[in-house]
């Protein structure tokens, strides 16, 4: 009686044990995070392995749980398209080069098309067919205001329904929100808590003075001899992109924000296909790395920080949001 006993309570105690580590593992998921590796040069550095990378969580060092380098993985993608009416002498440039980067990333991502003016439209579900994504972006038509924070807000939902592991969003706009419903802070929520990168593509034109300048840059970095204010681009206040709002989205997500001059984003369209192209690069060019917290979700942000040891330059996102008891929708 005694050994039966004795079985029943060991019995006991494994069933206990078991259920208290399934706990735990619901809890605690695995946080992904995908980093962007360059040498001095802002050539892309392949060929690391998990090894070659330190990842920490609120200063503590995390064991890396997942990696992969992200060559033949196939993503999940949201166009973003800005087509408010400012955007009218703009619009068939940024199509077509739109058209031909989705031709141009890999066959088996899947993408879905969404606009934005005054209020934001999904016009192609996720689809991997191009010719579709072509049919719906030939219909667009630019007019009315500019929803940039409901249309990112509603693209982060949309998002979620992909079937890949690995997600970006590219926005193209030109011009500062003007008849959102949502906010900043809801955007950047939404971000923290996603598991994604945020491409911004901004254009806009440059000033000197009350001269127009059309120099093309990068953000945060601009060529040499583009005017700026404190080490930010001087922009007219027509149709101005608030870049501080797009470098948001990146720096959230690991992602990146742009900047061209209107007169090439509405010329022959070098440099808009230049930027895309190298987005497309990049995407096939990165590291995930996933790692599971020692705390459940708690609703509170965490910092995160990637660095090699090779002492290279990595871009990621700065941190996440682990849940929320009240999540904004």
């Amino acid at each position: 009686m005694r050994t039966v006993k004795g079985l029943s309570i060991l019995l006991l105690l494994f069933t206990l044990s078991a259920m208290i580590a399934a706990q735990m593992k619901v809890d605690v998921r695995l946080v992904n995070v995908v980093a962007t590796v360059t040498d001095e040069r802002g050539r892309y550095v392949g060929g690391l392995t998990a090894d070659d990378f330190t990842l920490e969580e609120d200063g503590i060092v995390q064991k890396i749980a997942h990696f992969s380098q992200d060559t033949d993985i196939p993503v999940s993608v949201g166009i973003v398209l800005d087509t408010s009416g400012s955007m009218d002498r703009k619009i068939r440039t940024a199509v077509d080069s739109v058209d031909r980067f989705l031709r141009r990333i890999h066959p088996d991502d899947e993408i879905f098309l969404m606009t934005f003016s005054s209020q934001p439209a999904l016009r192609q579900e996720f689809t991997s067919d191009r010719e579709k994504l072509s049919e719906a972006l030939g219909k667009i038509r630019p007019v009315g205001g500019t929803s940039l924070y409901d249309a990112l807000s509603q693209s982060l939902q949309v998002i979620r329904k992909g079937r890949h592991d690995k997600r970006a969003i590219l926005l193209i706009s030109d011009g500062q929100d003007t008849s959102s419903v949502r906010t900043l802070d809801h955007v950047l929520q939404l971000i923290r808590e996603s598991e994604l990168l945020v491409y911004s593509l901004g254009i806009t034109p440059l000033t000197y003075g009350d001269r127009t300048e059309h120099v093309p840059f990068t953000w945060p970095l601009p060529l040499p001899g583009t005017p700026t204010r404190r080490g930010v681009p001087v922009t007219s206040r027509r149709d101005e992109v608030d870049m501080r709002v797009l470098q948001d989205f990146g720096e959230n997500s690991g992602g990146r924000s742009f900047l061209l001059a209107e007169s090439f984003a509405g010329g022959r369209g070098a440099e808009i296909e230049k930027v895309l192209t190298q987005i497309a690069d990049e995407l096939r060019s990165q590291y995930t790395l996933g790692y599971y917290p020692t705390h459940p979700d708690d609703g509170r942000y965490h910092t995160i920080r990637v660095s090699t040891k090779g002492g290279h330059l990595v871009r990621a996102r700065r941190g996440y949001l682990a849940g929320s008891s009240n999540p904004p929708r």
